[in-house]
């Protein structure tokens, strides 16, 4: 169904956040990709950049190889582990509600704009 590929993408977007960390860089590395498979699945295009922003932005607060957040850890000194202890259950909370919205949002057919 597509609207779980809707959440499938945000699940690749998740994961490939941790090997292109930029927005934009990930936007130029994985759209050429996305975009065609969003139409061949019945997902909107909207909603694949959906996926798009909400794998990057949930993830930029977990993963280690964000800058401004392992700067920001060291300068609060605050361990890795321990932050990573705090927000797990927020990133979760976040994910989930990211891929209900992505359902929502393919449910309704959003976009094209």
């Amino acid at each position: 169904p597509s609207a779980l590929s809707a959440v499938g993408m945000l699940l690749v977007q998740t994961l490939l956040n941790f090997l292109v960390n930029s927005g934009s860089g990930q936007t130029v590395v994985s759209m050429p990709i996305m975009a065609p498979l969003a139409d061949v699945v019945g997902v909107t295009r909207q909603t694949a950049i959906l996926a798009l922003q909400f794998g990057d932005g949930f993830s930029n607060l977990v993963y280690p190889v964000a800058g401004y957040l392992m700067a920001t850890l060291g300068l609060a000194k605050v361990p890795y582990e321990k932050w990573l202890k705090f927000v797990m259950p927020l990133f979760a909370l976040w994910m989930g509600a990211g891929a209900l919205f992505l359902v929502i949002a393919q449910m309704i057919n959003w976009g094209p704009f």
